[in-house]
């Protein structure tokens, strides 16, 4: 029983992995992230399992990676405010306070005078090409990039329908709803297990080449899938 759920989660892994696959905006791999033990780590670094900052005082796991290629090199937006400066590519979103309310935009739509959330006024905005290509996602959907507060999604298969509908906002929300059932699988089987199926399924599968073809219309079926294999793991 135990190596047929392995097996079952493994597999769900490797279908999740395939739908986040399509997902082409990160950071690069220079940027660093803040540990619960208080280290800081660079990017590239990151593994499957780590703990990290995802607002002021508050951590999250990572549980999967959208997109993780040391060796591309790729064009960022570097977001500059008095005291931060982030980088990430330009379909990323980014929450922004808007007169005190939370609304995420996209990086390309940032305008210098806005106000980053938890951080201060964007003072500059500019192109650079960095080297890796690096999208964590985390339990909490947010993630602490040099000390800047960013969401862990970015522009994927509903971006059109919800721009259509004036509802980009809320993009970021929708997608870690479609995510749920992977989250469930990690806080199931637990970090070790999950991260060692994760791996191995990882290293077996081209899942960036398979994704870009067809990561969007199996989206859907993954999540059943993963809704399926979590109500089996509480009758194992």
């Amino acid at each position: 029983m135990a190596h047929t759920f392995f097996f079952a989660t493994s597999l769900f892994a490797v279908l999740a992995s395939v739908v986040l696959a399509t997902n082409t905006s990160c950071f690069p791999g220079d940027a660093t992230v803040q540990m619960y033990n208080g280290d800081l780590k660079l990017m590239r670094d990151l593994e499957v399992g780590d703990k990290v900052a995802v607002s002021k005082n508050v951590f999250s796991d990572v549980y999967a990676f959208g997109h993780k290629d040391a060796d591309v090199i790729s064009e960022f937006i570097q977001v500059h405010t008095a005291s931060d400066m982030i980088e990430l590519s330009e379909g990323h979103f980014i929450p922004v306070d808007a007169k005190g309310k939370l609304v995420y935009k996209r990086a390309k739509d940032l305008q210098v005078g806005e106000t980053l959330w938890g951080s201060s006024q964007i003072t500059e905005l500019s192109k650079v090409e960095k080297l890796g290509l690096y999208n964590p996602f985390t339990l909490s959907g947010n993630i602490m990039v040099n000390n800047v507060e960013a969401s862990s999604h970015s522009e994927w298969f509903l971006d059109s329908l919800f721009d259509a509908i004036g509802a980009t906002e809320y993009l970021p929300y929708a997608y870690q709803a479609v995510l749920a059932p992977l989250r469930a699988i990690y806080n199931i089987v637990g970090k070790e297990i999950y991260a060692e199926g994760y791996a191995a399924m990882d290293s077996c599968v081209n899942f960036a080449e398979f994704g870009a073809k067809y990561g969007g219309s199996i989206a859907l079926t993954v999540g059943i899938a993963g809704v399926a294999t979590a109500m089996l793991a509480t009758k194992a």
